[in-house]
């Protein structure tokens, strides 16, 4: 005989006006991050080339993914480790990272180019990693109430800093660094001071039962990450090469993240109710599988605007993920920086494969357009896979502990993670 444990998500949604710019800190590393990847606003020289960009691309994101698994091997098991790294020394390494990168073309050649971008996208990435898992941390201590309200907000500053410090580099020919030095400092300062808050808070545990069952239960979260991911990098990286620049091919992309922020955001005010956004995944499935069942009509002549469309789905499965993880951790009382940067390390992955795809596919023209065709498909097949796998395991959640057993943990639920409070 068991006893039925139900996790509520009731409760009423912050007001705006509770805001706290503090709390949006992640925005202003996730605006420089993006800076990084999806614009060739810092490759000058020899290094503005769509080859280039990929390369940046790939170094910075396995020194995120390497970043992220290593801190989070530390953290799993002793939760004080993370205290122990200075946040100041991974601020540096992204202003060092980028400014190298920005400096590469202008003083490097040949051998000298690639070891500079490498260097420079090495350090910028370990310094994101960094970043992501303790921010993912921060918003694990925060009540689900609070965090649905803040994860489209920082997307939403996000492209807004995007957008702006990409328009004034452009009109007003600003040294981009200029601009994007200050962005992790100010995500720092938050930082450490969102960290002060949460101090009188108690510590996540280091169980390791209690991780594994936390990552049991985002199951179907880090299925349609590894899915999602894989497809977007593989959009990013063609829409790139097919138009022969980083900007051209993310500029529009961005616009319409903006405007997919700007409506999730309102969404979640105007429903004046905490909702569980965990579902809303399961909305954007099917609109992807129209989408790459017209990318192989359309592929050729609109690149930039099948990438937006993808972008701006993938930019609402971002602040997804982060709203999992984060009510994730807070559910099971454990480290945000472990479940955070377990998943996102996994997306950088499936992400790398999807760019590697990409590039082979654009790599020789002549048969370009029967391997999208094959991708396409692949694609569609794997979506609906996804989108069943996810309606049979609505079909038997379970939040089951034995009666017998009080410290027992709560079973996973294949839905979703739990949230807040114990009924």
């Amino acid at each position: 005989m068991a006893t039925m444990i139900e996790f509520s998500r009731t409760g009423d949604v912050s007001s705006p006006r509770s805001l706290r710019l503090r709390y949006l800190g992640l925005a202003f590393f996730w605006a420089c991050s993006m800076l990084t990847f999806r614009s060739a606003i810092l490759l000058t020289g020899n290094a503005d080339t769509p080859e280039f960009n990929t390369l940046v691309v790939v170094v910075s994101f396995l020194a995120n993914m390497t970043t992220l698994f290593s801190i989070s091997a530390l953290v799993e098991r002793t939760p004080e480790n993370l205290a122990k790294f200075s946040p100041w020394l991974f601020c540096g390494a992204i202003i060092a990272g980028i400014a190298l990168i920005h400096l590469a073309g202008a003083r490097f050649e040949g051998s000298g180019l690639v070891a500079a971008l490498v260097a420079g996208s090495a350090l910028a990435g370990v310094g994101y990693g960094y970043f992501w898992g303790s921010w993912a941390d921060v918003l694990g201590r925060m009540h689900p109430s609070r965090t649905v309200l803040y994860a489209p907000a920082a997307l939403l500053l996000t492209t807004v800093l995007f957008l702006g410090i990409s328009l004034a580099v452009s009109l007003a020919a600003i040294p981009p660094v200029l601009l994007m030095a200050p962005l992790p400092v100010i995500s720092l300062l938050c930082l450490i001071r969102c960290r002060t808050d949460s101090a009188c808070e108690p510590e996540p545990q280091a169980e390791g039962r209690r991780y594994l069952t936390a990552l049991t239960s985002l199951v179907p979260l880090i299925i349609a990450t590894l899915v999602f991911s894989c497809l977007f990098g593989f959009m990013w990286e063609t829409a790139v090469l097919s138009v022969d620049s980083a900007t051209d091919a993310h500029g529009f992309p961005l616009v319409l993240n903006l405007v997919a922020a700007l409506g999730l955001f309102i969404f979640v005010i105007a429903s004046r109710r905490h909702i569980n956004l965990s579902w809303t995944y399961q909305l954007l499935i099917p609109i992807s599988i129209v989408l790459f069942a017209v990318v192989p009509f359309f592929w050729t002549v609109h690149p930039v605007i099948l990438n937006a469309i993808m972008s701006a789905i993938y930019g609402v499965f971002d602040v997804i993920i982060w709203y999992m993880v984060a009510t994730t951790a807070y559910d099971f009382a454990v480290s945000g920086f472990v479940v955070g940067g377990l998943v996102r390390a996994l997306s950088i992955l499936a992400r790398l494969i999807g760019i590697g795809i990409g590039y082979l596919v654009m790599l020789v023209p002549e048969v370009a357009s029967g391997a999208i065709v094959g991708v396409c498909i692949a694609a569609v097949y794997l979506l609906v896979m996804l989108l069943w796998f996810l309606w049979h395991s609505a079909k038997h959640p379970s939040f089951e502990v034995p009666e017998d057993d009080d410290d027992a943990e709560p079973a996973p639920s294949l839905t979703g993670p739990p949230s807040s409070t114990v009924a």
